[in-house]
């Protein structure tokens, strides 16, 4: 029986009073009465898609950091982007790992480019590699690669790695190169192949080389990239790789890495460097 303008007038207090059975039963014009600020982060955690609707665009501007890190993944799904995308960089400090991996693509896509770019690497980490997938390359590109996990990047498929940019890619350790699937791994450019630093070809692997197109295999770099390979990924090559390179990048391949050939592999040298 309270007025709207009654409700406006309770404290901070007797808001938090308020059982989520309540505040879900009010109607948009109650809620949207009540100081935002007001909620407490478990009143604001119990907001269902409903509740979350009816809040007005400036309630949601002005929910804290710590509010916005209490709302559901349903809670969210309801926000409409141009409310997500009122959030300062403050604001969205907010959203945990946990919350932005239970996101739909959609819900997680209301956020601009701009903001998905300012994500820490703790939140980016918590995104699931369905999600990651599912982002257009516009999305993908603002992310900083570098924030990835190898779990993340084990579980990027063709699309999602060819998504990424040539600066992504650059950017990436040897342990998150060698973390790409091979069903992946042919998403490379033969540009993006050519331009692994010496660390980064360090980091391929024996199931990424036999899965290397010889195109791909032939892009590597005679001198950052040929030499880095393990002994242990050179197993991975195939004859035919081999004699596809060029003298010079044959010629790139370390004493230890020769030693480290198949009887066959080494004939194929031989072959190809005189």
């Amino acid at each position: 029986n309270l007025s709207t303008t009654q409700v406006a007038d309770l404290t901070s207090t007797q808001v938090r009073g308020l059982t989520a059975t309540q505040i879900g039963g009010l109607s948009a014009a109650y809620l949207d009465a009540i100081d935002a600020g007001d909620f407490s982060t478990s009143q604001i955690a119990a907001f269902g898609a409903t509740t979350v609707g009816d809040l007005s665009t400036t309630q949601i501007a002005n929910l804290t950091s710590t509010q916005i890190g209490a709302l559901s993944a349903t809670g969210f799904g309801a926000l409409a982007s141009t409310d997500v995308q009122s959030w300062n960089t403050t604001q969205l400090a907010g959203l945990t790992a946990t919350q932005l991996g239970r996101l739909t693509t959609t819900a997680l896509t209301n956020l601009s480019t701009t903001q998905v770019a300012d994500l820490t690497s703790t939140q980016v980490r918590g995104l699931t590699a369905t999600q990651i997938g599912g982002l257009s390359a516009a999305y993908l590109d603002a992310i900083d690669a570098g924030d990835f996990s190898t779990s993340q990047i084990a579980g990027l498929d063709s699309t999602a790695v060819g998504n990424l940019t040539s600066t992504q890619i650059g950017a990436l350790t040897a342990a998150q190169i060698g973390a790409v699937s091979a069903s992946a791994i042919n998403s490379l450019t033969t540009t993006e192949i050519d331009a692994l630093s010496s660390a980064q070809a360090a980091g391929l692997t024996r199931t990424q080389l036999a899965a290397l197109s010889t195109t791909n295999f032939t892009a590597l770099n005679a001198t950052t990239g040929i030499p880095s390979l393990t002994t242990s990924a050179i197993a991975g090559l195939t004859t035919t790789d081999i004699s596809a390179l060029t003298t010079t990048q044959g010629n790139a391949f370390t004493t230890t890495q020769i030693q480290a050939m198949s009887v066959a592999q080494a004939i194929a040298l031989v072959s190809l460097v005189g």
